[in-house]
């Protein structure tokens, strides 16, 4: 009956968006050369008083500030005969128009020359349009529909991609601000490929809108890989989402013009990468798959804490380790259970994630759901401070991913025929489809609804999520016929810091660890190492042979420079706790067929 009810609210709002004064945008693409367009927008049927036009300040799917109105000048306006009116910059982004007759044309220059997945670049190649980027809005307007009209007079073999609905060449509409600005949009010499998926009882067109320097057969074999990474997340869900046009479109640029970075949208997804599809194809179709996962994860199943997204200011949620870090947890498994990735390969890369969490300091300063509140200060956020992340922050993408992978572990070992697959599902079926935000406590009823077992759900709730303890990934890889081993055993856990040499010594080029041999030395980044127990460092490979030389356990005395003054201390060597993970080929049976199951491999 819900999805009854919304559906018919839906078909009303449209109706009515369609019924109202359109806001309407016009893109002129003479200068892209330069990096710049010129924006014009009408704005009709306004109330009398001062009208204000914001630039946003946040892009769907990042969480901080991006100050985009620094790249926004010439801006002017004009009444309906064409008339200048004055324009105030108020803020920021902020303008105010006084004295207008109900009618505002506003117009600007945009300079961008960044063109990725949340920013702008224009050049003679093409435009990449991440809407917060690009266009201003009237306030108080947000419900009103629009429609955006690209010039390309000049440009007539470039075509557009977006998933903004097509109204006729290059007119395209969108219902709301909302979704409009959710709508990347690129314009270029772009190759398509599409075909149909079957789900929910209709046929939906899934797109690549592509623009590389590659041959077309080459775009046909990445198509091929996309179409199994499309199938093998449909099958995760059990369908796919009921696309509000009919379409699904993946804006790629793959090319040297174009900064790398992968982000979601309610019906598409932009995937972009320094690279080509000869040399990176297994390589960026990752990317393919983390951002397709979020039609569901994110785009639909949706935290609250993201409802109504604040195009103004920063957005926090506390459910991005979920959002986010299951989504990475699945994007190489969905790889790999599609062919394109090798078991072992995959087995491999849980190494990286393992080793993030586990040996990181951070965890006793923040559980997973602070570290998802981070995200402000850490995603593509700018600041020219140092900061202390490598101490007292995870990403919530590395993290959450190791919580999906040991969530998923836990529930394949304890509860036959049931994995994480299951709570996606559950997820999908009672939030995402029917569009109702969740929070934290509903992800744990998921889990006790998909196992049967409240008391699982609340310990790995209570332990993991709520605390930062966490679960032991050797006990649950090895009940899966994987095996972990230290990297380097009986070696030092500085072994691998990043270090150049010089004249004066060893220069430690990264963070060090608040759990790390060096730090109870007083050692830290940008310091110099002279000699180590009583032995002068000389050269690289001196350094290296003391080091491996050193017994774990015992202690040693340290020589070294920090801000110009030489020091002496001691260190206890600890060994370096890194793991590596490969297929155990020595597993049971019972281990090995849990692993096949886990990968469908």
């Amino acid at each position: 009956m819900r999805n009854l009810i919304l559906t018919l609210l839906f078909i009303a709002f449209t109706l009515c968006a369609y019924a109202q004064e359109a806001i309407r945008y016009l893109v002129n693409l003479d200068k892209v050369q330069h990096h710049e367009i010129e924006v014009t927008i009408e704005f009709a049927s306004l109330p009398k008083g001062v009208f204000e036009v914001r630039m946003p300040n946040s892009s769907p799917g990042r969480y901080a500030a991006h100050n985009f109105a620094k790249n926004v000048y010439n801006e002017k306006a004009f009444n309906s005969k064409n008339e200048p009116i004055q324009v105030n910059k108020t803020d920021i982004a902020k303008w105010q128009i006084a004295g207008h007759d109900g009618i505002v044309k506003f117009q600007y220059t945009l300079y961008a020359n960044h063109g990725d997945g949340t920013y702008a670049g224009f050049n003679n190649r093409g435009a990449i349009m991440n809407m917060p980027a690009t266009f201003a809005y009237g306030v108080g307007l947000e419900r009103r529909p629009i429609e955006l009209s690209i010039d390309l007079s000049k440009h007539p073999d470039w075509k557009v991609a977006t998933q903004l609905k097509q109204l006729d060449n290059n007119r395209f509409w969108s219902p709301n601000y909302y979704y409009f600005y959710d709508s990347p949009t690129t314009v270029g010499d772009i190759k398509f490929r599409s075909w149909e998926v079957e789900s929910n009882g209709k046929n939906y067109t899934i797109e690549i809108a592509m623009m590389h320097e590659g041959t077309d057969a080459e775009l046909d074999s990445y198509t091929e890989m996309v179409k199994k990474v499309v199938d093998t997340q449909k099958a995760v869900y059990g369908s796919l989402p009921d696309y509000d046009f009919g379409k699904y479109t993946f804006l790629c640029n793959y090319n040297p013009w174009i900064f790398g970075d992968g982000m979601e949208h309610r019906n598409s997804t932009v995937c972009n990468a320094n690279a080509s599809l000869a040399t990176a194809a297994n390589r960026v179709i990752g990317t393919i798959s983390h951002e397709f996962f979020h039609c569901w994860n994110v785009e639909r199943i949706r935290p609250n804490s993201l409802e109504p997204f604040d195009f103004d200011k920063p957005n926090m949620s506390g459910e991005l380790w979920f959002a986010e870090g299951f989504t990475s947890y699945y994007t190489n498994l969905i790889l790999c259970r599609a062919g394109i990735m090798s078991p072992q390969d995959y087995i491999n890369s849980l190494s990286n994630t393992i080793n993030a969490v586990v040996n990181s300091p951070a965890r006793k300063y923040r559980n997973v759901i602070q570290m998802s509140q981070h995200a402000p200060y850490v995603d593509a956020a700018v600041s020219i401070d140092e900061n202390n992340y490598a101490n007292t922050f995870i990403s919530y993408y590395t993290y959450g991913s190791f919580l999906g992978l040991t969530l998923d572990l836990s529930i394949r070992n304890q509860f036959p025929n049931r994995s994480l697959d299951d709570v996606m599902r559950y997820m999908w079926e009672n939030f995402g489809k029917p569009e109702i935000p969740y929070e934290i406590p509903d992800l744990q009823k998921a889990v006790a609804s998909v196992t049967g077992d409240i008391a699982f759900a609340n310990n790995f709730f209570n332990r993991y999520i709520y605390d930062s303890y966490l679960p032991d990934p050797k006990t649950l890889l090895s009940n899966m016929g994987v095996s972990t081993e230290l990297r380097n055993p009986g070696k030092p856990d500085f072994i691998n810091l990043r270090t150049t040499f010089n004249k004066d010594g060893i220069e430690i080029r990264g963070n060090v660890l608040e759990n790390n041999s060096l730090y109870e030395a007083g050692l830290n980044q940008g310091d110099k190492i002279v000699a180590v127990d009583n032995n002068i460092i000389k050269s690289e490979e001196d350094y290296n042979n003391i080091i491996t030389k050193l017994k774990i356990g015992k202690s040693y005395s340290i020589v070294f420079e920090q801000n110009g003054v030489m020091q002496t201390s001691k260190f206890t060597a600890k060994e370096d706790p890194a793991m590596s993970t490969a297929i155990d080929e020595k597993a049971s049976a019972n281990a090995s067929r849990k692993r096949r199951d886990w990968l469908k491999n």
